[in-house]
């Protein structure tokens, strides 16, 4: 429900200039607190009881609320008539974004799901080196997901959408084809720090290709059909094919359609 009102709000706000910075930076939210808030609550329980921390928690949220509410702008979305949902999916550019949304969670969520197996099973990795290693390699995404959102303000939102994909699906095939520990090693994180780019692109690309009135469906409709398939269905997917023949397979597989989708930017027309 969050992204589909946050992002006609921070375009409306913002600049059509500044949407990739904009939007970049706000994508950083998320991960920053995966990331920061299992250490903050193991630092304060140390200190103070689960309850205590709690109401910390839920205190710093209303204030959050609160100061949204008395200082965010209140832009009117409905000065134009609601876009009607058959008039969106009448639309090629939306059911190209679908597939840029499914591939793009397919390579992030999917592999992210069996990496871990894929290492020990099929690369004969010790557990414990394959866990630090899939750890290590996540570290990168965070820099260029905000790195993406201003390279679009600058160089435009097809030619780093183009080759984000390209690099996403290239770094993907690697990481099913090499064997060599080092290079293996390297794909892995290049393909770790790539994979969260899409997510900004992609919502800088929605909203330049829709007006404010159908911009939150069209994010709603993009992000639910795109996640379910591609973080849910694609880990699936990887897994029975693994069951068949092996995991290689269904990276290598995955891989080679992330590269070719790349090809689709060329349909979105002037952005």
């Amino acid at each position: 429900m969050y992204l589909p009102s946050a992002i006609p709000l921070l375009t409306s706000i913002f600049g059509y200039g500044n949407w990739g910075k904009v939007i970049s930076i706000h994508q950083t939210g998320a991960p920053f607190s995966l990331f920061s808030m299992p250490l903050l609550a193991a630092i304060a329980l140390s200190v103070f009881q689960w309850r205590t921390f709690f109401l910390g928690m839920s205190g710093v949220c209303l204030m959050a609320l609160l100061s949204f509410w008395a200082f965010a702008p209140n832009p009117d979305f409905h000065k134009k008539k609601e876009a009607p949902l058959s008039h969106l999916l009448r639309r090629r550019e939306f059911w190209i974004m679908v597939i840029f949304w499914i591939t793009a969670a397919a390579t992030f969520m999917g592999v992210y799901n069996v990496i871990p197996l894929f290492l020990v099973k099929e690369r004969g990795m010790d557990p414990g080196l394959a866990n630090t290693i899939f750890g290590f390699s996540r570290t990168g995404g965070f820099v260029v997901s905000v790195a993406a959102g201003f390279l679009v303000d600058r160089y435009g939102v097809k030619r780093i959408l183009f080759i984000v994909f390209l690099m996403i699906g290239f770094f993907t095939l690697g990481v099913a084809l090499v064997h060599n520990f080092a290079l293996l090693l390297t794909m892995l994180i290049l393909q770790a720090t790539f994979s969260p780019g899409f997510f900004p692109i992609g919502l800088v690309t929605i909203s330049k290709l829709t007006d404010l009135n159908e911009r939150s469906m069209f994010t709603g409709a993009t992000i639910a059909i795109g996640t379910l398939i591609g973080a849910g269905v694609a880990p699936m997917f990887l897994g029975a094919v693994a069951d068949v023949w092996n995991f290689q397979i269904g990276i290598l597989m995955l891989g080679a359609l992330t590269t070719l989708s790349c090809l689709l930017v060329k349909g979105l027309g002037e952005i």
